[in-house]
């Protein structure tokens, strides 16, 4: 221990303490004399000490540095700045904390981001599969309609070919290349250029029957107009029936092709609404696919980034780390240095207590010295009296000093040297104080500096504070309406809760009812369904009876057309036989005419004989067996006609019988779409209420989720209420602890204050080793400032990802919506596309579509402007923000009072917050309950849901079976009216030809015998022109054309004979061959026959 000049005491570490009452000089020779012995241990300690106390100099510069920059005095207490310091550390841990959870969130965001589009992905795959699949049947369907029409045009150029080939047999060449329109007009002006003829023919006939004829053929004029009005009225019903026929033909006809069309639109309809979605698709994925690589490059640029920030992050935080080693490090050395000063203060204690006993010592002794002074000189003034007695004390006291003297010089000399080594010592001692002294300034300019940088930082943090309270404020008052809001609901649902309380029982019944409601509605449809099938068994073997009918029908109509055939035969050897017969009426026409000219030639000549009357005789005996043999064969002839008649009744009672099966087969077919009818609006009724209840089951889940979100909103809250309290008890227990540090460090402050005030003398020597730290604190400051800008710079990078996340996520919602209204808009066009495609042709509809896409990709367009604008817009939005929230930091640093208020309203906000976070728990139980019950509602819902949907798909399976049984029923019926109406062509054909046959009957029956051999060899050519019916491609020119040749053959001998006979047959044949050519009925077989009777005649 050295003790300086100035009253300092300095310990064998070099340490000052405060001495008192070192004035004495005997404590000094003391002390001078144990440091004597200690000189190298105190020496060596100085030079460990001295390189210490360089770096606690600036240390404490740059922290006094810091302490001035934020506004903290380099005076203050040991507290202010532990607690600045404090608040500091605080402050950076939660900035990390922070920071970490931070990215932790953009982690998970982005990986729920990615799971969002791999779903998205997955999506449009299946979609982009489901088209395919689609267009797969789509060309399916259309390569099967195109077989189709390949079938129908074959089939049509078979029938055009037929027509042709009909036509050039007929020698009518020009028409067969024609359309059948065509054909068809030059036929019906052909018939009526010959019905023209015909008419014009008639006044001839009849005139030279009248200048021929005499008073018989009066009688025959009536007969023949009743014949001609009949044959008019057969002529008008005949072309009725023709017209009705075309008519029936054409409108078959049309339909088929209007069928054929709209199959064909339809078709086409479909393949271009197929290749627009297909286009579409492949528009969405191209569209998706670009912003999926635009996302993931993004993605990458964002990971790029984050990875950087962590990085940087780390780095900070190994740079913190470092920072608290070594402020730990600091720390206990200054424990250790507060630790080894109260030692050494004790250990100065007790010296001092014995440099006082000592001192003590002392005074006594000066005090006896005193004393035997005083009476000393009492004793020299009595030795006035005893000279002889003074004089021996003063030998002795003399030599008593002079023992002294020399002892006291012989101790002087080596204690002069000491004194002298002691001296140095003590200025050394000085100087290491005076050093260690400097760099306790340092060290508290240095603080003053980090209590300046922690003002700022905490004026940052005040700023950030304001923007928190004023974001806590916006969320306080938001959540302040989501709590009225939410009390509002809370309100509205005790009372919807009381009354579901109070309905719970009716509900719970009305559940019950309902569920028994659903139960018995299951149990109906499934007896319904039961029902339906023991109905559509019935249907099936009632159709499969149907169908054994109709082949048992059908069988019987091929025999029915093997016995028409039959008869057609028989008719043919009738029609050979009535020939032949025709050919014997000719001859005895010809006998008859030969006979009549004989007559005529006897009327003129007088009788010759008696053999004349006799001949005669013998000749009506001819006339008369001939007579008979013909009634005979009229009589064989009307019998046939009489079995024909029956064959033909019974044909049509057969096609009656057929009719009434059509029509009792059209009634059920009609029954049956009924029920299909009531079956479709059942399953339409079953859909309604399956979508009303996906509809709920949809409210309920969106009700869930809120309230799921609310569960997390609140679980948030309570988990930052948590970590809020766990953070304040730390901070409490942190508190205590350096409240006790202060305790400690005050009562050290309070002794160092003493040594610091006799240390201020020496801080002007120090204070050129100050500005040198400075600068190296200056140095040390900007490597902090350009930390803090990067760990700034790498906020606002996270804080600008996170806006570009928000806004990513805002245009990906936009997006969505855009697509949903696009797809709506596509939905309305397909709409009034169908619409359209109703009431006008393909390529309208087509350039239609083409302008819309056109104008829909347009739009897209200008919308992808105005994206790209606002994005833009929202960038300078961005930036006026950030400028706003540059001028609100400004402005919250003035805010800094409020603080303390508005941090004990946050307590009482958190209270507050707690007891209503108490309330929701209770509310959350009760709505997890209902939500359970929710759930077990739609899990029976959805059950009862699949099974609906499976009886359902059972439903229309059976549907699409009874629509196909129908349709074969119907085309099957379809063939049955076609072959009924050619059997009722064919009926009507033979009841045409069974008219003539009486007609010829009659005017035999009612003429005389010379007028029956004429009228019956007339008939019978007729006959032979009539009977073969051909078909009405038969109906040409040249068969009608050769009966005028033949008439004016037979015109021409007329005219050469005079007598009146053959003009009245003439007449009478001319005007039954006029009624045949305007029935239309020649025969090319009957040609020949014609042309040999004329010559005949002839």
């Amino acid at each position: 221990m050295v003790c300086t000049s100035r009253g300092v005491c300095v310990h064998k570490s070099g340490r000052p303490l405060q001495c008192p009452r070192l004035g004495s000089p005997g404590v000094i020779w003391k002390i001078f004399f144990i440091l004597h012995y200690d000189r190298t241990a105190a020496l060596r300690n100085l030079a460990t000490g001295m390189e210490k106390a360089t770096l606690e100099k600036v240390q404490l510069e740059d922290v006094l540095h810091h302490l001035r920059k934020e506004g903290i005095d380099p005076h203050a207490t040991a507290e202010e700045q532990l607690c600045y310091v404090w608040s500091l550390f605080q402050h950076s841990e939660g900035r990390l904390r922070s920071a970490t959870q931070d990215l932790e969130d953009l982690k998970l965001k982005q990986a729920e981001e990615m799971k969002e589009v791999e779903n998205y992905v997955t999506h449009i795959r299946n979609l982009t599969e489901e088209r395919e699949a689609l267009t797969t049947d789509f060309e399916k369907e259309k390569e099967q309609l195109k077989l189709e029409v390949q079938g129908l045009q074959l089939q049509r150029e078979a029938q055009l070919k037929e027509v042709e080939e009909m036509l050039d047999r007929e020698d009518l060449p020009e028409i067969a290349h024609s359309s059948p329109s065509e054909q068809i007009a030059y036929l019906l002006v052909e018939r009526t250029a010959l019905l023209e003829k015909l008419e014009l023919a008639d006044p001839k006939l009849e005139s030279s029957s009248h200048e021929g004829s005499g008073l018989p053929e009066v009688h025959h004029q009536g007969d023949l107009k009743h014949a001609r009005q009949t044959l008019e009225a057969e002529l008008q019903q005949q072309r009725e029936s023709t017209q009705r026929t075309r008519d029936i033909l054409t409108k078959c006809h049309y339909e088929e092709l209007e069928k054929e069309k709209t199959l064909r639109k339809c078709v086409e309809r479909d393949v271009e609404e197929a290749t627009g979605r297909l286009q579409m698709a492949h528009q969405e994925i191209r569209r998706l696919t670009d912003e999926l690589d635009s996302k993931r490059k993004e993605q990458s640029k964002l990971e790029l980034a984050l990875e950087s920030a962590q990085q940087e992050i780390k780095k900070l935080e190994e740079n913190m780390s470092k920072y608290k080693d070594s402020d730990s490090v600091d720390l206990q050395k200054a424990k250790e240095r507060n630790q080894s000063l109260d030692k050494e203060i004790l250990a100065l204690h007790s010296r001092v207590q014995t440099l006082d006993s000592e001192r003590n010592e002392f005074v006594e002794l000066v005090a006896k010295l005193k004393e035997e002074i005083r009476k000393y000189q009492e004793n020299e003034k009595a030795g006035l009296l005893f000279p002889r007695q003074n004089a021996s004390l003063e030998h002795t006291m003399q030599d008593k000093k002079n023992k002294e003297r020399k002892c006291f010089e012989c101790e002087a000399d080596p204690n002069q040297h000491s004194h002298e080594m002691l001296h140095k010592r003590c200025q050394k001692a000085i100087e290491e104080r005076e050093c260690r002294n400097a760099e306790l300034l340092y060290k508290l300019q240095k603080l003053e500096r980090e209590h300046e940088d922690l003002v700022e930082r905490n004026e940052e943090l005040e700023s950030i504070l304001g923007e928190t309270q004023c974001q806590t404020k916006e969320e306080r008052e938001y959540f302040e309406c989501e709590t009225e809001r939410l009390q509002r609901k809370i309100s509205s649902l005790e009372a919807e809760l009381s009354k579901v309380q109070k309905g719970t029982s009716e509900s719970s019944q009305e559940t019950v009812k309902k569920v028994q409601d659903f139960q018995e509605i299951l149990k109906m449809n499934q007896e319904k369904m039961e029902i339906l099938e023991s109905k559509l068994s019935e249907e099936r073997e009632w159709r499969q009876q149907l169908v054994s009918d109709l082949d048992t029908a059908q069988k019987g109509l091929k025999a029915r057309n093997e016995e028409l055939q039959n008869s057609e035969s028989e008719l043919m050897c009738l029609y050979k036989e009535i020939q032949r017969a025709a050919e014997d009426q000719d001859f005895l026409n010809a006998t008859h005419a030969v006979l009549q000219r004989k007559n005529s030639l006897l009327k003129i000549k007088p009788p010759s004989g008696e053999a004349s009357p006799q001949q005669q005789r013998e000749e009506l005996q001819q006339l008369r067996q001939d007579f008979l043999r013909i009634q005979n064969l009229c009589s064989s002839a009307e019998r046939e006609l009489r079995y024909e008649r029956g064959k033909s009744s019974d044909l049509k009672q057969h096609n009656a019988l057929l009719q009434q099966e059509n029509t009792k087969v059209k009634a059920e077919l009609k029954q049956v779409q009924l029920k299909l009818s009531e079956s479709t609006k059942m399953y339409s009724s079953l859909t309604g209420k399956w979508e009303h209840c996906q509809q709920n089951i949809k409210e309920l889940e969106l009700e869930v989720r809120k309230q799921t979100e609310k569960t997390q909103s609140q679980n948030d809250l309570e988990e930052q209420l948590s970590q809020e309290k766990a953070r304040f008890a730390d901070a409490e227990k942190m508190r205590l602890e350096l409240q006790q540090n202060l305790k400690d460090s005050l009562q050290k402050f309070s002794r160092v204050e003493v040594e610091k005030n006799q240390l201020m003398g020496k801080m002007k020597e120090a204070r050129e080793n100050e500005e040198k730290l400075k600068q190296h604190y200056q140095e040390e400051q900007q490597q902090r400032k350009f930390l803090d800008q990067t760990i700034q710079t790498l906020q606002q990078q996270i804080q600008f990802l996170r806006d570009r996340e928000t806004l990513l996520e805002q245009t990906v919602v936009q997006q969505q919506l855009k697509i949903k209204e696009h797809q709506a808009l596509l939905q309305e066009l397909e709409d009034e596309k169908k619409i359209s495609d109703e009431h006008l042709h393909c390529q309208k509809n087509r350039q239609k579509l083409s302008e819309q896409l056109s104008a829909l990709q347009q739009e897209k367009e200008t919308q992808h402007e105005k994206y790209s604008e606002f994005l833009n817009q929202f960038d300078a939005h961005v930036r006026k923000y950030n400028e706003k929230q540059l001028h609100l930091k400004a402005k919250v640093r003035r805010a800094k009072e409020s603080f303390v208020h508005e941090v004990r309203q946050r307590d009482d906000t958190i209270k507050q917050l707690e007891h209503e976070i108490e309330i929701m728990r209770k509310q959350l139980e009760k709505g997890e309950e209902f939500h359970s019950q929710i759930i077990a509602k739609n899990e029976t819902l959805l059950r009862e849901n699949w099974k609906l949907l499976d009886e359902l798909s059972v439903q229309e399976e059976v549907a699409k079976d009874s629509k196909l049984i129908i349709t074969s029923i119907q085309n099957r019926v379809f063939f049955l009216d076609e072959e009924n109406k050619r059997l009722q062509e064919g009926t009507l054909r033979l009841s045409q030809q069974v008219s003539l046959l009486e007609r010829i009957l009659r005017n035999i029956h009612s003429s005389s015998v010379e007028e029956i051999t004429l009228s019956v060899s007339s008939g019978c050519q007729l006959f032979s022109k009539n009977l073969p019916l051909p078909p009405v491609s038969s109906f040409s020119a040249p068969g009608l054309i050769e009966p005028l040749k033949s008439l004016k053959a037979s015109e021409e001998p007329r005219s050469e004979e005079a007598t009146g006979s053959s003009k009245t047959s003439l007449s009478v044949s001319e005007s039954q061959c006029s009624e045949a050519g305007y029935l239309n009925v020649a025969s090319p077989e009957g040609r020949p026959g014609v042309r040999g009777k004329g010559k005949a005649v002839s």
